[in-house]
């Protein structure tokens, strides 16, 4: 972080939340009042300020963009995606069973490489229809995975650390993976 550039997670929050017709334009601002106060004051201040700034705007944001339209469309599109994901599981843990030897210790092998597969394709594909959706369709594994670790589906015995990676990593993955192809289009496309 440069003297001059704010919190990148808090830039990454704001983002997030704003609607993409005012996103630029008062990221602008706020990246600019920033650099403004950095030079008049200390570089903690400017981030306290940002900070308090961000914490502000993200709970009005969210609950505006909870109240219109958009979420809506966003919501269902996560569900259909959401749906597809099961059945891509679905079918590659039927492959499996099938064509390799169905032993409790396989399972536990390809399970997390299923999982994190089918969050990444899904991810990609609700981030390339809808931005937002990527956001509901992390919010749906997170809470698809902590009902079945309450529920204790696993039947095979893992460590905690096993399941934590479940609840953890599939969420990330789905909203991760969109934007690293995201940034790697961009880059190819520059060079």
């Amino acid at each position: 972080m440069s003297r001059s550039s704010p919190p990148a997670f808090a830039c990454w929050l704001l983002e997030s939340v704003l609607p993409d017709l005012y996103r630029e334009a008062i990221l602008g601002d706020l990246i600019e009042e920033y650099t403004l106060r950095t030079e008049s004051t200390s570089r903690l201040t400017a981030c306290l300020w940002f900070w308090s700034q961000t914490f502000r705007s993200v709970p009005s944001m969210v609950w505006s963009s909870l109240r219109s339209r958009d979420c809506l469309i966003s919501v269902s599109i996560a569900v259909g995606v959401y749906i597809a994901m099961e059945i891509l599981q679905y079918a590659a843990n039927l492959s499996i069973s099938k064509w390799v030897a169905p032993t409790p210790a396989t399972y536990v092998v390809l399970a997390p490489i299923v999982f994190l597969t089918a969050c990444a394709m899904g991810g990609c594909v609700a981030a390339r229809i809808r931005t937002g959706a990527t956001k509901f369709l992390a919010l749906m594994v997170m809470t698809t995975v902590a009902v079945l670790i309450e529920q204790k589906a696993c039947t095979i015995p893992v460590p905690w650390w096993y399941e934590f990676g479940f609840l953890t990593l599939g969420p990330l993955t789905v909203i991760i993976t969109p934007t690293l192809f995201g940034r790697f289009k961009q880059q190819g496309a520059v060079t």
